[in-house]
């Protein structure tokens, strides 16, 4: 057995608020039935549109990626992480690309890289968890507003309540942003060891709304059933990643063995519309520049490799990508050679579907708030672009409000 093998035979799924460690664990055959879902009607329904979220965890450093060339007070600001201007690769008169993104720096040259700039939020928070939760469910209450935002435009797309899931993460848990009150989703990373959820109401396919619309008894029906299902081998998941032949080299490292992952589920025909992968290692309060040049190189190599897997191909070429990360870094760097946390910071877009090119506006350096950046672009407007310009689902059913699109997808 390879090592991708082990990799993937071990690991955690999560369907519904289930989590389950060990051997693969999806929705069966008998589950489907239950459901009213044969394998042709998943056939029937395989998305005709999917995304691809990329979260970089951590709070990426925007002025480490996408750098003022001709910002003298950048330099001065930070003097053990600030970029020399030499090293950049030009985007325009006035920004530069961190070096370590050059596969990125080719794939936007060519038209197929969007960056959209200012990225944030108003009041933002510097805490980690309460920054993703306000991402992740496109408010400034966080959880306490309910499902995520992946979790109902999942509901607005499968109304009915489809138990066969349409959201996988590839990480060590769920993104709140996938959370759903009536939606399966599912959840699988490598554990250390094997074991069963100690969460009495992490059982899969029981979602909240079962547990307060059910009795005692059907509730505990549910469980049973959901617990056969949870703990019974996926064939579908086995064969779209385990026979799936991939047309480019991804690199070795774990973000690239998640992106070749991610493109066999969105490529298979198990009904995936949204796929989330994480590549963690952001938070570079310490020796940032080796830090950070790193995570940007890995970035660069995976992405570009995933692009160019699954372009040209009929399901491939339905697949927006966008990456994120939940807030910035400080303009002034520290005494520990990195920097703290901050605001503003880029987003990527990509895949056939996006049009490359500068989006937003550069949060200023000369105008800021108590060290940190202004943001300039609310992330919703992404979310609202993707929502009606991909989805074609109105944006005020799942973020609460109507926000301006961004141009980044082609007509």
């Amino acid at each position: 057995m390879s090592d991708h093998d082990i990799r993937f035979d071990r690991r955690k799924f999560v369907i519904g608020g289930v989590t389950i460690f060990g051997g693969i664990s999806l929705i069966s055959e008998r589950a489907r039935a239950m459901a009213g879902l044969s394998r042709r009607a998943i056939s029937s329904i395989e998305p005709d549109r999917t995304l691809f979220l990329l979260e970089l965890s951590g709070g990426n450093d925007g002025l480490s990626t996408i750098v003022p060339m001709p910002e003298d007070d950048l330099f001065k600001a930070r003097r053990y992480t600030g970029l020399v201007k030499q090293g950049l690769m030009p985007i325009d008169d006035y920004r530069g690309l961190n070096a370590n993104l050059k596969e990125l720096y080719a794939v936007f040259k060519d038209g197929g890289l969007g960056i959209v700039e200012g990225v944030g939020y108003p009041q933002p928070n510097h805490s980690h968890f309460t920054s993703f939760d306000i991402w992740h469910t496109a408010n400034a209450r966080g959880k306490a507003a309910g499902d995520g935002w992946i979790g109902k435009l999942l509901a607005n797309l499968y109304p009915q309540g489809a138990r066969v899931p349409h959201g996988y993460c590839i990480g060590q848990t769920i993104p709140y942003s996938f959370v759903s009150g009536t939606h399966p989703v599912v959840c699988f990373d490598t554990p250390s060891a094997y074991q069963f959820g100690t969460d009495g109401k992490a059982i899969a396919g029981v979602t909240r709304e079962d547990m307060k619309a059910g009795t005692k008894e059907s509730t505990l029906a549910k469980i049973r059933t959901a617990v056969e299902n949870a703990s019974t081998t996926s064939d579908e998941v086995q064969k779209a990643v385990g026979s799936y032949k991939p047309r480019v080299a991804y690199p070795n490292s774990d973000l690239g063995r998640d992106l070749k992952m991610a493109a066999a589920l969105l490529q298979s025909q198990i009904g995936c519309r949204v796929v989330s992968v994480t590549q963690n290692g952001y938070d570079t309060h310490e020796n940032q520049k080796v830090r950070h040049d790193a995570l940007m190189a890995e970035l660069s190599q995976g992405l570009s490799a995933f692009l160019k897997d699954v372009q040209g191909t009929e399901s491939g070429d339905r697949i927006l990508v966008v990456a994120f990360s939940e807030f910035g870094r400080r303009v002034a760097d520290n005494a520990s050679l990195g920097t703290d946390h901050g605001t503003a910071g880029p987003m990527f877009v990509a895949g056939t579907p996006a049009k490359g090119g500068l989006y937003g506006k550069h949060a200023s350096l000369q105008d800021l708030e108590e060290g940190d950046l202004k943001f300039t672009t609310d992330f919703r407007r992404a979310y609202a672009t993707v929502l009606q310009g991909w989805f074609k689902v109105q944006p005020e059913t799942v973020l609460g409000a109507s926000y301006e699109p961004i141009p980044f997808l082609k007509a």
